[in-house]
């Protein structure tokens, strides 16, 4: 696994999950999910689900021609998609972070841009991304055709909602090791600029006061 994404799978107990394992030729089932715990689908095939109750968090992996549709708040706001083929996602209430790894054919729908956080990807072909009527078409292989360089086996990238727009950028390491993008570093840069000036002028201005006062 990458290093940067949820490492859920190792940890899921199982009285904290709702585990759905090896299931087949599924159709049209509620999984209703008792209150604080987990959904994980794991090995499935051919399967469509509807899941109903305040899930903690959705894990779907190793899974193909899966359709999937939440209808409640996930607690966390967080989906982690690992490794699966042909899945499609329905969300109808806000999702706040997307994490998918080594997936094909993905279709992810939310009611529009407001209910989408941002997503980090790595290693996803033809993943289709729907806001509403706005569908945003992302590829591993097509970013790779501008950059050869990239590498699946390590690079992220992150999806986000920028000024009323899709951006996708890849994602670096700053000090510390803190992942972020070119934009995000900026910003922190630009913040942590901010804040020296500020200390600087307030410490000045302090200085200038005393200095006023004295003079009286």
């Amino acid at each position: 696994m990458i290093h940067g994404l949820p490492a859920f799978r190792a940890n899921a107990k199982e009285n904290a999950t709702h585990l759905i394992q090896n299931s087949k030729d599924v159709v049209n089932q509620e999984i209703n999910v008792e209150a604080h715990k987990a959904v994980y689908l794991v090995n499935c095939e051919n399967c469509t689900y509807t899941v109903k109750g305040k899930l903690v968090k959705l894990t779907v992996e190793n899974c193909r021609n899966v359709v999937l549709k939440v209808e409640d708040k996930i607690l966390t706001g967080t989906v982690d998609l690992f490794k699966s083929t042909n899945v499609s996602l329905h969300f109808e209430r806000s999702v706040s972070m997307f994490s998918l790894e080594n997936n094909q054919s993905i279709d992810i729908r939310l009611p529009d841009a407001e209910h989408f956080g941002y997503m980090i990807w790595a290693g996803v072909e033809d993943l289709k991304l729907r806001l509403g009527d706005d569908v945003h078409v992302l590829s591993y292989s097509e970013l790779q055709s501008r950059n050869p360089g990239l590498r699946p086996e390590t690079d992220q990238f992150k999806t986000s909602v920028v000024d009323g727009s899709i951006m996708t950028e890849a994602m670096i390491r700053l000090d510390g090791g803190f992942p972020a993008t070119r934009t995000e570093e900026a910003n922190h840069r630009q913040v942590e600029r901010f804040k020296d000036e500020v200390l600087r002028g307030g410490h000045g201005g302090e200085e200038d006061e005393e200095n006023t006062e004295g003079a009286a």
